[in-house]
Formats: structure tokens, C-alpha cells, sequence
């Protein structure tokens, strides 16, 4: 059934890590289908932040006006600290300096990965210091969930249970926020836990 377009709220705009077939890809538009917005992949190969950083710039110089109702993110976790820096620090003077037309770019950064946010979708309470532990123990609460590479692509879908991530969303958007109030003075990056992708998901549920 096609969708009614009148019904769309915006167009979210990605530039993810894993490209448009990795993990943060797979949550983000299936989020985007259960709350009618529109997604559209400004680049989909897998990237390091600030490869993304650079592709999310050039789309918006060269995509001038898209729009009141359109927004431009890049996803990228804890990698490679020193790429993420850097990205930061290229989107903050893109965004100070942006020029008449550009749509600004925002980051959803988490640490150590985004399964950090499956977990507190989870309700769990100590989330661990890496991206394979936190990859494992979302598994064991959540089934359905495979960690997606290239190679396991048709392997492990679907992998993201919606439904559990749905039930636990608003406590876990109350904890992100938390952990982000508790290290005002901090950067982003330097946060870890952290799960800054709560930003794009009460965006896209608003």
C-alpha cells in the first residue's frame, strides 16, 4: 500500500556509520515508517565520523532550500575518538557559519555504540564499556536482535524488535536526557554511556 504523503511529517535526512544498510540505519527508518516520517540516505556507504561529516556538509551546501520540514543528521558512536572530534568540531563551524539555504546538521552520537540505546530501551540498568558487550547483552534481552554486518545482512532480519524498543522508549529518552544534564560542562563525546540519538528519535516522534 502506498503511503499517503500528505500524512508525512518531515524528512529526516541520514548520513549513518554503517551506511544505509547498518544498525543505526535499520532502527532509524523503521522509526521513520512507524511515525510517518520520510528518510532519504545522503550517503550510504559505511564511513568514519568524519568522512560523514564532510558528505552531510557538501549535501547541504549543494541541496540549498529543502525545506521547514526537513532535517539533516549524522549518526556515528565512539569508533575512533580523534574522527569524532573532528567531526564535531567541522559540523559546529559549518552550522555557526551556515550559509542562506543550507539546512544546519545534527549529531547523534552515542557511546560506546548505538546498542546502547537498545538497552535502555531494555530497561537495563548497567550498561557495559564496550560495543561487543553491549552487542551480546542486547541479544540475550532481545532475541531478535543480531548485530548487521555486509556479510550477515539476510542472516539477521530482523533484528531490531520495535515493539520492545517502543515500550521502553520514554524511560529510556529520560535517561539519555539524564546522563547529558548530569555532564553539562562535558562535551558530547567525552560522555560515555551516552545515547544521543534520543535527540532524532523525539524528533521524529513529534
Amino acid at each position: 500500500m502506498a503511503r499517503d504523503v500528505s500524512r508525512i511529517k518531515k524528512t529526516i535526512y541520514l548520513a549513518c556509520e554503517g551506511g544505509d544498510i547498518g544498525t543505526e540505519a535499520n532502527y532509524i527508518t523503521n522509526l521513520c515508517n512507524l511515525y510517518d516520517c520520510s528518510y532519504v540516505f545522503v550517503y550510504k556507504k559505511s564511513a568514519d565520523p568524519e568522512t560523514l561529516a564532510m558528505r552531510a556538509i557538501d549535501f547541504s551546501e549543494r541541496n540549498r532550500w529543502l525545506g521547514k520540514k526537513s532535517e539533516l543528521w549524522v549518526i556515528f558512536d565512539n569508533d575512533d575518538h580523534d574522527k569524532v572530534k573532528v567531526a564535531y568540531k567541522k559540523i559546529d563551524d559549518f552550522n555557526k557559519n551556515l550559509k542562506r539555504g543550507c539546512t544546519p546538521i545534527n549529531i547523534a552520537f552515542n557511546a560506546p555504540t548505538i546498542e546502547t540505546w537498545g538497552l535502555l530501551c531494555c530497561n537495563v540498568q548497567n550498561i557495559p564499556n564496550t560495543k561487543k558487550e553491549c552487542q551480546s547483552l542486547l541479544h540475550e534481552k532481545m532475541p531478535s536482535y543480531i548485530h548487521k554486518t555486509r556479510s550477515n545482512e539476510k542472516a539477521c532480519k530482523p533484528y531490531f524488535d520495535m515493539k520492545q524498543m517502543e515500550k521502553g522508549c520514554s524511560y529510556a529518552l529520560q535517561r539519555a536526557k539524564n546522563w547529558q544534564q548530569s555532564a553539562i560542562y562535558s562535551q558530547e563525546y567525552d560522555i560515555s554511556p551516552f545515547a544521543g540519538i534520543y535527540k532524532l528519535v523525539e524528533s521524529i516522534k513529534k
